[in-house]
């Protein structure tokens, strides 16, 4: 029996693989097991291969193991690509309809299976993927009752005839008499805790979050690989007085999102690299009329369209230095599902609370990597909508004297929302007085300046690094944001050598004194992102110092760091 599984499942885009590799993991988790899918896939909508990389374990998987037990393949293009990928022990399962004479594999791994037979003898083609679905649940030992189960949940709104060819093609699946399935070399062993759990993308946990902390109104315009969080929303918000509209261009996108914050309603907009240039303007006009908005930014390959399906994390810079003018905005960067889940809600707390765009920088394997999930903790959903006036402080003021832009100790200013009593005044993108009227004297210029910039300065002193401690002798720290961690903690805990890894949840502003205190303690920092201009690593130092002590990893290529290469970078630098 294994307790950890890496399988990959490659076909023809558009026929059914992610749906077809979702649905196991489903299964999986339900049966208390944990799994991590990553998708590889192309700038089309249809054809081409895909795959969907999925690592089972009884313990928490963050990433995809480099190498694979087992490949399923419905196209010869899958054995063609990752054949290099399997183990010496693995195997290569493929629809029997492809000829075992074009592969060019070892022959003693390859296991034809009747996937498209059974379908087509059901009469029904497309669910080919059910019959796939099968045979690996019964290569991995997995019980038949309790994938039907699974089946009956996806596919009961769709009729019963539906089901029941799906559960017969599930069953011929199961009673298929092959060598292979008489062994128990790839059975799964039992999880001590049989807990069902839940499989969640980022960009859902993103979604999930914004409903959980209030958020009721999304615009938003579908991009790569940013879309599920619209999607997620339009379906959930109606059900709680929410809307989700799909507007023409990411600029009508953010405008509306800062227009509704203004008139009280939490609102926040989705987009990648692309969508954030065209942002810019508006992401502004939230910073110098001070309205909270929440922008998440789920990074591709740039620039221009560059890489739409492939992972990069290079949007930095430009939500860190962008527009022009300067602002303060706050940038958080999840690491893992459960982050997103959390830092969503966060970010809608620190926009209201200093009342500014708060980005959530994320990225592509992040966004799009279902994986199972801890269960979630309620207890941590806070709303905290800052300095919003009540109506007897507004009673006590006349028309037209509420200090929307009051110069205050800390920087931030009450906050009315249209409608309240004494509580009018003017918004401009102008620069403004304390009631909003646009003033451009000196003086008037300087103040606002420095109020707007300085009020974030508190947040320099939180703890915003999660440091992960080992028995390091080699006083080094590999850090990093984004889907990164999950491949430095599972490559820290393979290498030979012990070094302390983290990831930094907040880079906007930076934790200052956290950072100065690991840079004076470490003898060395290396800062591992998937970008060319090491663009994390340049903005520690720039604000910080200590470039002898901070060192850089870098890949651009349009994929993420393996766990192989990151053993190998530890064995560099530890």
């Amino acid at each position: 029996m294994k307790k950890n599984l890496t399988l990959l499942i490659g076909g023809i885009q558009g026929e059914g693989v992610v749906s077809l590799g979702t649905n196991l993991m489903k299964t999986l988790s339900n049966l208390g097991y944990y799994t991590y899918g990553n998708r590889n896939f192309s700038s089309r909508i249809k054809g081409g291969n895909t795959t969907m990389t999925i690592s089972i374990g009884v313990e928490k998987q963050l990433y995809s193991e480099d190498r694979l037990d087992i490949i399923l393949a419905l196209d010869k293009e899958t054995i063609d690509l990752f054949n290099r990928k399997l183990k010496p022990n693995g195997l290569i399962l493929f629809d029997s309809i492809l000829s075992s004479k074009d592969l060019s594999y070892k022959k003693d791994s390859l296991i034809p299976l009747p996937i498209t037979e059974i379908a087509k003898g059901l009469s029904a083609p497309i669910i080919k993927n059910t019959c796939a679905l099968g045979f690996l649940g019964r290569l991995m030992g997995l019980n038949e009752n309790e994938l039907s189960q699974a089946l009956k949940e996806k596919y009961h709104t769709k009729g019963d005839e539906i089901v029941e060819k799906n559960l017969k093609a599930l069953k011929e699946a199961y009673n298929y008499d092959g060598d292979i399935f008489n062994k128990e070399d790839y059975f799964l062993s039992i999880p001590e805790k049989k807990s069902s759990k839940a499989v969640m993308m980022g960009n859902e946990a993103i979604g999930f979050g914004a409903l959980m902390a209030g958020c009721r109104f999304i615009p938003s315009y579908p991009i790569t690989p940013a879309s599920e969080v619209m999607e997620y929303m339009g379906k959930v918000l109606p059900r709680y007085g929410g809307a989700m509209v799909q507007v023409e261009d990411e600029i009508a996108a953010i405008t509306m999102a800062v227009g509704a914050s203004y008139g009280g309603v939490r609102s926040m907009t989705a987009t990648s690299g692309p969508g954030i240039s065209l942002m810019m303007e508006g992401i502004g006009l939230a910073g110098i009329t001070e309205t909270p908005v929440v922008i998440a930014d789920i990074q591709r390959g740039g620039p221009s369209t560059g890489l739409p399906t492939k992972h990069e994390q290079s949007d930095l810079f430009a939500i860190y230095y962008g527009g022009h003018g300067e602002y303060s905005n706050i940038i958080l960067s999840p690491s893992t599902v459960e982050d997103c889940f959390y830092d969503t809600i966060r970010a809608f707390n620190l926009a209201d609370k200093y009342q500014c765009p708060v980005f959530i920088l994320s990225d592509l394997s992040l966004g799009l990597s279902p994986q199972t999930i801890d269960d979630l903790d309620y207890n941590q959903v806070v709303i905290d909508r800052g300095k919003v006036v009540i109506k007897d402080e507004l009673s006590n003021i006349e028309r037209g004297t509420f200090k929307r832009y009051r110069l205050t100790e800390d920087g931030i200013s009450p906050r009315s929302f249209p409608g309240m009593l004494n509580g009018g005044h003017h918004v401009t993108g102008i620069e403004h007085n304390e009631l909003g009227l646009p003033l451009e004297k000196p003086e008037n210029r300087k103040n606002m300046m420095e109020k707007r910039l300085s009020k974030t300065a508190p947040l320099e002193n939180e703890e915003s690094i999660d440091i992960y401690r080992t028995n390091n002798s080699n006083n080094t720290l590999f850090l990093t944001f984004g889907s990164v961690f999950g491949a430095i903690k599972e490559a820290a805990y393979l290498s030979d050598k012990k070094i302390d890894f983290g990831a930094i949840r907040m880079i906007r502003p930076l934790p200052k004194k956290q950072l100065t205190s690991l840079l004076e303690n470490y003898d060395k920092i290396v800062i591992v992102e998937n970008n060319y201009r090491k663009q994390l690593a340049s903005i520690i130092k720039e604000e910080l110092g200590y470039h002898n002590k901070i060192h850089s990893i870098t890949k651009y290529d349009g994929t993420n760091f393996t766990i192989n290469e990151l053993v190998e970078k530890i064995g560099e630098w530890a």
